[in-house]
């Protein structure tokens, strides 16, 4: 809700701002064409917020950490309090336990295959040897359970659920051992999905806030120009073939002229698809269109989409 009364709060300043300097007379406004390429010097590019699934400081922090700890479990279990000592072989928990931690860097780029490397070396661990009773292993399996559901597209939660479950049934020696791995690795990525779906709704609200601070200021700057013509008595300039958009509102209209879906362009600029409504609502009245192919027909009229060159047939 909060991004339909952002797009209404702007669309109704900017429709205002338009009436009043295109009613007076004093102001005309001309689309510019922006073909695809960098943007003219001064200009500021349209900006779209999307994650970055890199690792970060913190990443590499984590991993490391439970690095460390791990091993000193495995090869000094005196200096770590309330473990007792090894009982397995410790090369092989050794090699192991790094195949479990040290993947945990790249928990955001690829949270899936983590998963998978950090459950599969459980369970070569718990099939070769006897594993150790700490804490920084129990730690890396819930980090990777948290992190394949929060930092995965929602599409292939299903995917991250069922490595999870295989895992559980592999490491669970017991039907009471796979019960409990359930409850708390399921609790990890159930914590995960919902904390993903958040992350990504303040990302597409965030993106709506910048888009309504940026239509704010060009509603400001129109206001500005008609009350000062309106006040100098400076001629208006030439009418060109289509009135004023605002960026964000090109970058739909260009979408739009290549054949892309609400749903699609909601994808492509990280918006809602109720933003992508509004802003088509908001073309057609501004360019005084009937439907979207109209839209499309301007794009191309005034240079804002060009066809691509034909290859010639051998």
């Amino acid at each position: 809700m909060t991004s339909v009364w952002v797009d209404e709060a702007s669309n109704l300043l900017a429709g205002a701002a338009l009436r009043i300097a295109l009613g007076s007379g004093f102001l005309r406004l001309t689309l510019r064409s922006e073909p695809p390429g960098p943007a003219p010097v001064g200009t500021v590019p349209t900006m779209t917020w999307r994650p970055r699934p890199r690792p970060g400081v913190l990443d590499f922090v984590l991993a490391l950490a439970l690095t460390l700890a791990s091993q000193t479990e495995i090869w000094a279990p005196q200096l770590v309090p309330g473990v007792g000592e090894v009982v397995g072989s410790r090369p092989v928990l050794a090699v192991t336990t790094l195949g479990m931690t040290l993947p945990l860097v790249l928990r955001r780029a690829l949270p899936i295959g983590v998963l998978v490397a950090v459950f599969g070396s459980a369970t070569v661990q718990d099939w070769l040897t006897t594993p150790t009773e700490g804490l920084p292993t129990l730690a890396a399996l819930l980090v990777a359970a948290y992190s394949s559901s929060a930092y995965s597209v929602p599409a292939r939660a299903p995917a991250s659920a069922a490595v999870l479950v295989v895992a559980v049934a592999a490491l669970g020696r017991s039907s009471g051992d796979a019960a409990f791995m359930a409850v708390v690795f399921g609790s990890a990525w159930l914590t995960g999905l919902v904390v993903g779906q958040r992350s990504g709704q303040l990302l597409r609200v965030s993106g709506d806030n910048r888009d309504l601070s940026q239509r704010l200021s060009e509603a400001t700057a129109l206001l500005s120009e008609a009350e000062r013509r309106q006040s100098t008595g400076a001629p208006a300039p030439a009418p060109g073939e289509l009135a004023g958009l605002t960026r964000r509102e090109v970058d739909v209209a260009r979408a739009v002229a290549t054949g892309m879906s609400n749903a699609e362009i909601a994808a492509h600029l990280v918006i809602s698809e109720w933003t992508v409504k509004t802003h088509v609502a908001s073309i057609l009245r501004k360019l005084g269109l009937r439907d979207r192919t109209q839209v499309v027909v301007a794009a191309y009229e005034s240079g804002l989409v060009r066809p691509a060159p034909r290859t010639e047939r051998s």
